[in-house]
């Protein structure tokens, strides 16, 4: 009876150890993730679009892409968001103004040609 309460108070112990250690391993996975993110250029992003890079968000590559371009179908913020959710621009780009207009400047071009 004693070997076998001694087994199971260590084995509560081992568990109640090892528990934390895996959250915290998880907590390390998750940050570095998110600091690993390459943010991409405004350039880079319309072109990784009309490469095809974000057809797995709904985004045309190609021919259609332009045409969705030029149909107004296709947005700064889309291909912005698209991005986000890939993993090449931090949620932040949202809001940055700057890279916004700059994603908009490139689109009106390829809407002129």
């Amino acid at each position: 009876m004693k070997r076998l309460l001694i087994g199971a108070l260590s084995a509560v112990a081992l568990f109640t150890l090892a528990v934390p250690a895996l959250g915290n391993d998880l907590v390390r996975v998750n940050s570095w993730s998110t600091r690993n993110i390459v943010k991409i250029s405004p350039f880079n992003l319309v072109s990784g679009g009309y490469q095809g890079l974000f057809k797995e968000q709904g985004i045309p590559s190609s021919s259609l892409f332009l045409t969705s371009v030029r149909a107004n179908k296709i947005t700064a913020e889309d291909l912005i968001e698209s991005a986000i959710a890939k993993g090449r621009l931090p949620e932040s780009t949202l809001e940055d103004d700057a890279y916004i207009n700059d994603v908009e400047f490139i689109l009106d071009g390829l809407d002129k040609n």
